[in-house]
């Protein structure tokens, strides 16, 4: 019941509705500029000055020495060093995915010099694959067990010279209590002198 009375209150708007246009259009011509300027520029008639660059191409250049950046392309100035659509020269456009990189069309999916984007190197060797330096490369070798490395060994203690030490303990087959080689108990040492008799 409810959508009936909807549908009929939409249909008596729309009937009601009346056009606006003559109104609208009484409005505009009848009213009065708000600018005197304005009045005059609009009611002179004369040659309007051109849109866009074609006629003036010279307002591209930005005071720049030649080779300018910006050229006048389609009646709109275009930065010609990084434009996809006008890309060294005005209407050449870049194939797809591919981005001018200073005024060369370049593929910066599989390009190791403009990887994803324009003057992103690659390390040497590492190729570009969409976009990216190194993709879907095997990771780098695993570092040696265990990590850290262990600590160097400590130097030895230091060692007494070698040569004569007197603390050197007798070799085996001297004997600490024996007396030296050509010793003779029956025989006086050399400068012995026997005690005097009395």
């Amino acid at each position: 019941m409810f959508s009936w009375l909807l549908l009929l209150y939409a249909c008596s708007v729309t009937a009601e509705a009346k056009p606006t246009t003559s109104r609208v259009g009484k409005n505009v011509t009848n009213a009065s500029s708000s600018s005197a300027w304005l009045l005059k520029v609009v009611s002179k008639g004369g040659d309007p000055r051109p849109i866009g660059c074609w006629s003036r191409p010279w307002i591209c250049n930005r005071g720049e020495t030649p080779p300018f950046r910006m050229r006048c392309c389609r009646n709109r100035c275009v930065d010609i060093t990084s434009d996809i659509d006008h890309c060294g020269l005005c209407a050449i456009r870049c194939p797809y995915t591919w981005k001018c990189c200073f005024g060369l069309c370049r593929n910066i999916n599989i390009n190791p010099l403009h990887c994803g984007r324009c003057f992103n190197r690659c390390p040497f060797g590492v190729p570009c694959l969409f976009g990216m330096c190194g993709y879907a490369r095997p990771l780098p070798p695993r570092r040696p067990f265990p990590f850290p490395p262990r600590p160097p060994r400590p130097r030895p203690w230091p060692q007494p010279p070698k040569g004569d030490d007197p603390r050197k303990p007798p070799s085996k087959g001297d004997d600490p209590h024996k007396p030296p080689k050509g010793y003779d108990p029956r025989k006086p040492p050399k400068g012995y002198q026997p005690p005097a008799v009395a």
